[in-house]
């Protein structure tokens, strides 16, 4: 390599963002090839990571319903890059909306996606994915609708992901938040020891 050449990130940029885009509007062919068939992924409808085809095929993926919408929103990827190795930060927020009680809501969820990718051969790929959860609401369709939620039960649930875990069952209590900085931190030494 050329002492001084800038080696461009680009691929690794378009690979987070399509498998954000094929995900959401459910592409599930080209939502694969973003994925090492050995990738694991950890969500907050699993216990742990899982094997990718688990979350392709399986658990809470999105579905094409007009009247419940599901929209993702990212920033711009923030790449730490040793070589082949990779991993990428990427600030996202997702619209979702819900029925609470009977009436419609809008579930926002801020998150921080953590992609590790490796370029095997030619080709990076994602090989781990997983998120830290920041902050997220949930608020009335319709502004002023009372949606009658449990106050008791909102505040026995974690900051970071509160209402998630309010309108979904089996959220696991024990995912990466900005509320438990030990967990952050370890996770971040993590890939930093993966990255070396």
């Amino acid at each position: 390599m050329d002492e001084g050449k800038v080696i461009s990130n680009d691929a690794i940029y378009e690979l987070v963002a399509r498998e954000r885009q094929c995900r959401v509007s459910q592409r599930p062919e080209e939502l694969a090839d973003c994925y090492y068939p050995d990738a694991t992924v950890t969500t907050s409808w699993t216990s742990g990571s899982v094997p990718v085809q688990d979350y392709l095929t399986g658990g809470k993926a999105p579905v094409h319903d007009p009247e419940f919408p599901i929209v993702s929103r990212i920033g711009f990827p923030v790449v730490h890059r040793n070589g082949r190795r990779a991993y990428v930060e990427v600030p996202q927020m997702t619209y979702r909306w819900v029925s609470v009680n009977g009436e419609k809501a809008v579930l926002t969820c801020y998150m921080r996606l953590i992609y590790r990718v490796e370029m095997r051969e030619d080709t990076w790929k994602i090989s781990d994915f997983r998120s830290i959860y920041e902050s997220d609401t949930l608020e009335p369709e319709i502004p002023g609708t009372d949606l009658r939620l449990d106050r008791a039960a909102l505040a026995g649930l974690r900051h970071s992901y509160r209402y998630l875990a309010y309108v979904d069952e089996g959220v696991s209590p024990d995912l990466p938040g900005i509320d438990r900085p030990d967990m952050v931190k370890k996770l971040y030494e993590e890939l930093e020891q993966w990255l070396a």
